[in-house]
């Protein structure tokens, strides 16, 4: 009888166990029909997407199914903290992207939706039709969260120093410049970073030194070598330590100030790595071989100043006043044709401009004549040429007694004729 009650309870429990088996297996054959009959309508497996994802900010899984190029050397806390900062403490939603929108998929197996919160786009999230088990279903195929990169980031570090961003190592996947040389700089690399959202950290080590990157805004540029900065008149050459500089070390030309209009000049920026040991020698020559002054403002940054030359000022002041005050002497009947010969080169543009000019500073007077006279700005060009900056107030009493007065500010450019210098060309500055 012992014998019977065991075999029986082995027979009972093992039918028990494989119907369980059966009921377990027909469940979850149930649950997967229905789980593939969910998926198989978008708007549900986009809503199943959305909870898990957006509803409460995923960002290890965004970040990871994120489709558009965000470096790998970004980190975690910046994405983090920009999602965060652009999606709000407020509900999110999303909504499909009409077919027949700009962006919408090409393909009739793929749709695509945007997250909002409130008013504010943060992503949009890809969904694609896939065979199932038991039939198609839709499942996620990628994300892109709207944001805008900053620009491609330079890095330059001298050779045999290893870069760090974000405490991540480079290593030679950036590298868009290996073992470069420049006489001002010595061996150097450099490094191209994309797809960053927010300020790196970014570290050079060699042989355990660490050496802090300078930021320069004006080129995006972090490097461990010092730039030198150098501002200079258009026309001029750049020498430094007797090497000159050519134009692809140029940062922004076609510089306009007032003193540069006034002069029909543009100023130009150079920007040098420079490496090497003791202070830089910085020279620049005129397109005639004559040296300039040029002045160490700051550290490392050299400008031109344009200083006024001071022998065409003793030699020429006289004169470039005198030409100024017969050209307005003409304007207003004052003097003869004769008289503006002698400072007014024959046959010029300008010259045949005031001759026949229609449009006079006349106004009936009893009385001429000039105050605040001055001339300066003289500046040295090439053959035998210069320009100067003429002022003065030319004070008119009119008929009825009262007094006018017509300031005049002129850029005079004189030439060599002869043994003597004649006006050329005449800018007037306001």
């Amino acid at each position: 009888m012992a014998v019977f009650t065991n075999i029986f309870r082995k027979i009972y429990f093992t039918t028990l166990a494989v119907l369980s088996a059966v009921i377990v297996c027909w469940l979850v054959l149930i649950w997967l029909r229905l789980d593939t009959y969910e998926k198989s309508m978008p708007e549900n497996a986009a809503k199943q997407v959305f909870n898990q994802y957006f509803k409460e900010l995923a960002f290890n899984k965004l970040l990871a199914e994120e489709v558009t190029y965000i470096s790998k050397l970004e980190t975690l806390e910046n994405y983090s903290a920009y999602l965060t900062e652009r999606a709000g403490n407020v509900e999110r939603n999303f909504i499909q992207i009409p077919e027949d929108a700009q962006g919408a998929p090409a393909s009739a197996g793929i749709k695509r939706y945007v997250v909002f919160s409130d008013n504010t786009g943060i992503a949009e999230f890809e969904m694609i039709e896939k065979s199932g088990i038991f039939g198609k279903i839709w499942k996620l195929s990628g994300v892109r969260t709207i944001y805008k990169n900053l620009d491609e980031v330079k890095i330059v570090v001298p050779s045999g120093y290893d870069v760090y961003v974000n405490n991540k190592s480079v290593g030679t996947n950036y590298k868009t410049g290996a073992d470069l040389f420049s006489a001002t700089a010595g061996n150097y690399n450099i490094y191209t970073i994309p797809g960053l959202i927010a300020e790196p950290v970014i570290e050079a080590r060699s042989n355990g030194r660490v050496v802090n990157l300078i930021f320069d805004s004006e080129v995006n540029e972090y490097s461990a070598i010092p730039v030198l900065t150098v501002d200079i008149i258009d026309s001029f050459s750049l020498f430094i330590n007797d090497i000159q500089i050519d134009d692809s070390f140029l940062a922004k030309d076609d510089i306009k100030t007032e003193e540069t209009n006034r002069l029909r000049l543009h100023r130009k920026i150079y920007r040098i790595p420079y490496g090497l040991d003791g202070e830089p020698n910085v020279s620049i020559v005129s397109a005639d071989g004559k040296a300039s002054i040029i002045k160490e403002k700051e550290k490392l940054l050299f400008v031109q100043e344009l200083i006024s030359d001071s022998d065409l000022e003793k030699q020429f002041k006289e004169r470039a006043i005198a030409a100024a005050k017969t050209y307005t002497r003409f304007m207003t009947f004052d003097t003869t044709i004769r008289e503006l010969q002698r400072y007014f080169e024959s046959g010029t543009q300008i010259y045949q401009m005031i001759r026949t000019s229609e449009v006079y500073f006349y106004t009936p007077h009893r009385d001429s004549w000039f105050e605040k006279e001055n001339a300066s700005e003289f500046f040295a060009r090439e053959n035998e040429t210069f320009s100067c900056r003429v002022t003065f107030d030319n004070c008119i009493r009119r008929t009825a007694n009262d007094l006018f007065r017509f300031p005049l500010d002129v850029t005079l450019f004189f030439r060599k004729i002869g043994s003597q210098y004649f006006v050329y060309d005449m800018q007037i500055n306001s």
